[in-house]
């Protein structure tokens, strides 16, 4: 009879095994309209061999696999190990474009390829980005496309990082954008891997990257301040909000965006952070923290659940940081486990990435030490 969508998983180092359950869960489908398979360890770099066994299959069904750091599905996350996981899911139409660019405009490119493919239209978009260049100010050139609202994805690992299969069989390779139209959108959230150590204060002053003033005081006198009282020295990283009061939905929790500290200007006590800085900004500084992570998790899974009321989850697509998972918690499938008790029987697949591409405040946003879950739905 078939299904609206199916997860699968398979432990090899073997495209062609890896095909073989791609074609198996392409059976189970109800006129299957795309796919995308996640691979890790050995397999990250062999993502085109993967198609390759594909095509020669002969399904008829676009498909992109994507070089990981881990994957995962609803049974849980299979971590330093050579493995495959992927999502088939039936319905609208699936177009693979491959986005050509060097590292100095592959924002342009991105750009110019939603504008001429979507027009007026926002379908979904599912972005698999190579890493190499890509900063917070690549995505700046979607800021005024009327087509973003509903772009996510991640940064692949290594080379080729991603390789797709479009239904007239080409092949592409590299950065790849995957354009879902006539499903309905996608519910995105995130979720973050930190614990803020004060409360969120203005910028006011910056220039470029340069954080120079936080609430009056200089920059780097606070987060001296901060470094001083941790005892284990660990990473610090600093939050953006674009609001106090900036909120995803009705649940209380910040909007977020996470930074990496990138260096320090002694002379003007000043940080670099990103040229994304703003006066009037809300930032402060945090550090990875696994209970943090998780009660953030499950407030996200909650707010969720309650934004979809009234639709049948469908399947999901969770692209998770690779500084999450065990590496963060100490214990293997949190993430997973909290989805599957959240939407049991919801299949979904997803992969360790190398940084998170999500809607923040309707205009898609790299973000760093963060999850994104995209919740397909159907309506009731």
């Amino acid at each position: 009879m078939g299904t609206a969508a199916v997860s699968w998983e398979t432990k090899t180092s073997s495209p062609e095994r890896v095909a073989a359950a791609f074609a198996q869960a392409v059976a189970q489908v109800k006129k299957p309209a795309g796919g995308v398979i996640f691979a890790s360890g050995a397999l990250a770099g062999d993502v085109e061999s993967i198609v390759r066994a594909i095509a020669i299959l002969g399904l008829h069904v676009p498909v992109t696999a994507v070089a990981a750091g881990g994957v995962l599905t609803e049974r849980g996350e299979l971590e330093e190990q050579s493995a495959a996981a992927g999502i088939v899911w039936a319905g609208g139409r699936t177009e693979i474009v491959e986005i050509v660019g060097d590292d100095s405009d592959v924002g342009e490119s991105l750009a110019r390829v939603l504008g001429d493919r979507t027009g007026k239209t926002a379908p979904t978009v599912l972005l698999f980005l190579q890493p190499d260049g890509f900063g917070p100010s690549t995505l700046e050139p979607l800021r005024d496309l009327r087509s973003t609202p509903h772009v996510f994805g991640a940064g692949t690992v290594g080379e080729p990082g991603a390789a797709a299969l479009d239904a007239s069989g080409r092949i592409v390779t590299g950065s790849v954008a995957v354009i879902l139209r006539g499903l309905s959108a996608p519910v995105v959230r995130t979720a973050h891997s930190c614990r803020l150590l004060g409360p969120l204060r203005p910028i006011t002053a910056c220039r470029g990257a340069l954080l120079v003033e936080i609430d009056g005081e200089p920059a780097l006198d606070v987060l001296a301040a901060h470094g001083e009282s941790l005892a284990d020295r660990p990473l610090l990283l600093l939050v953006l909000a674009d609001e106090a009061d900036a909120q995803n939905g009705d649940s209380g929790r910040p909007a977020l965006v996470v930074r990496g500290i990138q260096g320090v200007d002694p002379d003007r006590r000043a940080i670099v952070v990103s040229d994304e800085l703003r006066e009037g900004m809300r930032v402060a500084f945090a550090v990875r923290d696994g209970r943090a992570a998780r009660e953030d998790f499950e407030a996200m899974s909650r707010e969720l659940e309650r934004e979809i009321a009234g639709a049948a989850p469908r399947f999901g697509v969770y692209l998770n940081c690779a500084g999450r998972g065990s590496g963060l918690y100490g214990a293997h499938d949190i993430d997973t486990k909290i989805l599957r008790a959240r939407f049991p029987g919801l299949p979904f697949a997803g992969m360790a990435s190398s940084f998170e591409i999500a809607p923040h405040f309707g205009r898609p946003t790299m973000q760093l030490y963060t999850g994104v879950f995209a919740l397909f739905t159907s309506p009731s």
